[in-house]
């Protein structure tokens, strides 16, 4: 947020701290809210003599003449005539200021004597100090008169370039001049602020003077026009601490936004105060968001759909500048999808539809925007949407997920094993186990009771032939072995240990998901009927010419392990054992 401009309240301000290069900015709003352009009127059909003359600063510049010391011990006539403006000045507020003059500097206030010497005049303008000007303020008239204060300050303001005087003028104006005018005198104040030595007290000065010059999101951009440049955001983050309560109130979440977008995405930010931030950010009107550089409008859109975020402010920016956003690239169909993810797991189908559409419409080489909008499309049984034709063989049938937006194997049941399937899908949910694929949703639809669960691969079919060479057969049966296993230490018992119950994920990725007719048992109960289970399989799953190649001592304790089971793990044992021999042949 570095090259755009500040408030819209005011063109005099649109250059608010422009800092250079850097970061996007903001950009100014194009002209003042609840003020309308009106065109340059021409009279007596000319130009008028002003109408090219560049408008005067409202913060006055620092005389060079009080500035400096340097050059001749004479004046020159430009510097004669500009010191008898200072003389001016000080001769209409000598009572006021209260300052102490010697004899030559008396003459030279009273218009007794042209001022001539350099030092004489330096050292007369030099009394204008700050605190001289903090105690006239503080007497009457200038006390309870802002109009007066104002035009003593604007002098005072050319002898000296003392920060404190600036921000008195500043919060001078804010009281009596239009909000375009102290806007703009903001900007000039803040260009000359040097935020490296500025103590937190003025800084708090200059922040209240902000929230008075500036509402809703003009004092955003101000602030964070403020904030491209690093020596304000040091300044700030070292008083913040120290600042006011409706200083920190104002300010410190839009701190916190504009760090998490532009300068460390990772910072932990309280969410409570992300949120307040998102929200003043995002209550500007739709053209000011939409004006936001584009990586600013992606990082707002990004931040805003972060599962942390309120539904409310998620809604507000999708609505406002997902849209904005360029079909080119990746970033588009990242929040789109990101997006419509939201609305499905709100069941919000009908809006997501609508951003899935958009996204499959300007650019149709994203599959996950098809797949999804199939998905809507598809037979459902709850929020498990049917992906194709039941298996001809199991139980397992590929579906896809909505709410978690991705593929998931669907089991169903007749209407009257509604309760069995559901005490399965929660026996299968407190197992825990790593190896079996967890539920994601079950219930009944349509008079169809069904359990949905997530895993990698596909079902284990085994079409005859052995479709794996002895070392993969071997690892697979002792991975298989190993969940029968931990089933049965959990107290689970399955009637059989079918191939199709199991996902399989090449290489040897081996996952139960299929926990039909499941029962619960005796650990040893369970271990001892899964035992014969786990010997069937491997016998599936192990081409017997293949161990024949094996070493005869491998072979032998294999052959006995398949034979005359007795335990489970020195099932697991054997298999192990042959799978690493097999690979080394």
């Amino acid at each position: 947020m570095g090259h755009g401009c500040g408030p819209s309240s005011a063109r005099g301000a649109q250059n608010v701290v422009a800092p250079r290069g850097g970061m996007d900015g903001i950009p100014p709003s194009p002209h003042p809210p609840g003020r309308h352009r009106r065109s340059p009127r021409r009279r007596g059909g000319g130009d008028h003599p002003s109408a090219s003359r560049a408008p005067a600063a409202v913060v006055p510049e620092v005389s060079r003449l009080a500035a400096t010391t340097s050059g001749s011990d004479r004046l020159e006539a430009t510097e004669v005539a500009e010191m008898r403006e200072h003389l001016s000045f000080l001769r209409r507020y000598k009572d006021l200021l209260r300052l102490r003059l010697n004899a030559a500097e008396d003459l030279l206030v009273n218009g007794q004597r042209e001022p001539s010497e350099r030092g004489v005049c330096h050292h007369l303008l030099a009394k204008v100090e700050r605190g001289v000007i903090e105690a006239a303020v503080q007497r009457e008239p200038l006390r309870s008169d802002p109009a007066a204060r104002a035009r003593m300050l604007a002098g005072v303001i050319r002898l000296t370039a003392d920060v404190g005087v600036l921000l008195a003028y500043l919060e001078t104006l804010a009281l009596v001049r239009s909000r375009a005018e102290a806007a703009a005198a903001f900007g000039e104040v803040v260009r000359r602020i040097d935020f490296e030595s500025l103590s937190p007290t003025r800084l708090a000065r200059l922040l209240q003077v902000l929230i008075a010059t500036f509402v809703d999101h003009e004092r955003i951009q101000v602030l964070f026009n403020l904030l491209a440049t690093a020596p304000f955001r040091r300044a700030f983050d070292a008083a913040a601490a120290t600042l006011p309560p409706e200083v920190t109130d104002a300010f410190a979440p839009l701190r916190a936004v504009h760090r998490r977008l532009l300068e460390d995405p990772a910072a932990p930010e309280a969410p409570t105060l992300l949120a307040r931030g998102m929200e003043q950010v995002l209550s500007a009107p739709d053209p000011v968001l939409r004006a936001y550089p584009e990586g600013l409008r992606a990082g707002l859109l990004e931040l805003a759909l972060r599962p942390e975020t309120p539904l409310a402010l998620a809604d507000r920016a999708a609505a406002a500048l997902l849209a904005t956003l360029p079909r080119a690239g990746r970033t588009y169909p990242r929040l789109a999808l990101r997006r419509a993810a939201q609305l499905l797991e709100r069941h919000a189908d009908d809006r997501a539809r609508v951003v899935l559409d958009d996204l499959h419409r300007t650019r149709p080489d994203v599959g996950a925007a098809v797949r999804w909008r199939a998905a809507l499309d598809a037979r459902r049984l709850g929020r498990v949407a049917l992906a194709g034709e039941l298996p001809a063989r199991g139980r397992l049938a590929p579906a896809f997920w909505l709410d978690g937006q991705r593929p998931v194997w669907l089991r169903t049941a007749a209407t009257p094993e509604a309760e069995r399937l559901a005490a399965e899908a929660r026996q299968q949910a407190a197992l825990a186990l790593p190896a079996v694929a967890p539920v994601v949703e079950h219930g009944v639809a349509s008079a169809i009771p069904y359990v949905a669960v997530s895993g990698p691969g596909r079902p284990l079919v085994l079409d005859g032939a052995t479709p794996f060479e002895v070392a993969r057969g071997l690892l697979l049966a002792a991975a298989a072995a190993r969940i029968l296993r931990a089933l049965a230490l959990a107290g689970a018992a399955l009637p059989d240990a079918a191939p199709e119950r199991f996902l399989h994920a090449p290489p040897s990725t081996l996952v139960l998901a299929d926990l039909d007719g499941v029962e619960w048992r005796e650990p040893a109960d369970a271990a001892a009927l899964h035992a014969p289970l786990a010997v069937v399989l491997a016998l599936a799953l192990v081409p017997s010419a293949g161990v024949g190649a094996l070493a005869p001592e491998i072979a032998a304790a294999l052959a006995r392990a398949l034979t005359e089971p007795r335990e489970l793990g020195d099932l697991i044992s054997a298999l192990d054992g042959a799978a690493l021999r097999a690979a080394r042949a």
